[in-house]
Parts: structure tokens; C-alpha cells; sequence
């Protein structure tokens, strides 16, 4: 029970703390998720923090994408932007990339991933968060749904994903 409450603790904490970025989530230490798309409030904030990545996860056909001018921005801020277009029930090949890129990022990095509403980008932070970080599950859908993880077939694809993996 001890080693369990060890492993929660820091989850515990980052959730009590108020975000250094308005509007995210700080899913794990450095590691963000903004429900929407940056703003210049969140661009302030993303300078001021020392972010190293942004990852979009919006697709083509969402309205308001202007993937060069955000990338212009983040390049303006010494930030690298990545853009990876993510259906809402991401397949399993998604997945394994963001968890690579998320897992081989350098020591250090601070990244925000965000797509229009949070709900992709707190779906691609769950496996990583238990696969590759050894979050208990149920915690990773708990820290996952409060960043905007919402929607059923997102979810469902979360679940099977890690199902493959054996985890339960």
C-alpha cells in the first residue's frame, strides 16, 4: 500500500498545483495537455516556462487550422512544433508512435500536446502514462478524462489499445 501511495503522490500533486499554463493539464512532470489550441496568453506562458515542444494533433478538416502560423510562432519562441494529424479513435499505430516521440524526448524537455479540445491529446498521454511510466491504469484514465479525455469512441480505442498490451 505504501509503494502504491508512493507512485500516486506526485499524480496527486500536479493536480493540486494551478497550471503554469492556462487551460492544460500537467498530465506528468513537463508533460502538458491544453484543451484547445494555443492562444497568446498560453504562447506568454509556453516562452516564460521554457517549453522545448508543442505537438498538434489537430486534423486538416478541423476548423481554424493554420498549422503554418502556429508553427511560425513556436519556431519565433524557440519552441519545435510537431504536427501529427489523430482521429478520434486513434489505431494502435498511432499510438506506439506519440509514445515513442513522447518517450525519446530529451531529458528535460517540457512539451504541451494539444488538438481542439483535449480529447486526443489526453487519449495519446494514457498509455504512455502506464506503459511507459508505470502509472496504475485507473489513475492514467483518471488524469487522462480530467484533461479532456471525453469521448466514448476515444476512450474505447484507449482501452483496447492497452488490452493489447495486457493491460486491464
Amino acid at each position: 500500500m505504501l509503494k502504491l501511495s508512493l507512485l500516486l503522490l506526485p499524480a496527486l500533486v500536479l493536480q493540486a498545483q494551478d497550471s503554469v499554463i492556462p487551460g492544460a493539464v500537467e498530465v506528468r512532470t513537463g508533460v502538458f495537455v491544453l484543451k484547445g489550441t494555443p492562444n497568446e496568453t498560453t504562447c506568454q506562458a509556453l516562452k516564460k516556462h521554457h517549453f522545448t515542444h508543442v505537438i498538434d494533433l489537430r486534423r486538416d478538416d478541423e476548423p481554424n487550422l493554420n498549422c503554418e502560423s502556429e508553427s511560425a510562432k513556436m519556431t519565433d519562441l524557440g519552441i519545435h512544433y510537431q504536427r501529427y494529424a489523430l482521429a478520434k479513435a486513434p489505431p494502435d499505430a498511432d499510438f506506439d508512435f506519440l509514445r515513442t516521440l513522447l518517450r525519446d524526448l530529451p531529458k528535460g524537455s517540457r512539451v504541451l500536446l494539444h488538438c481542439s479540445n483535449g480529447n486526443r491529446a489526453a487519449a495519446i498521454v494514457c498509455p504512455w502514462l502506464v506503459m511507459d511510466k508505470g502509472m496504475p491504469m485507473s489513475e492514467a484514465l483518471r488524469i487522462s478524462m480530467e484533461a479532456g479525455l471525453q469521448l466514448p469512441e476515444t476512450q474505447a480505442a484507449v482501452r483496447r489499445y492497452l488490452g493489447r498490451h495486457g493491460m486491464s
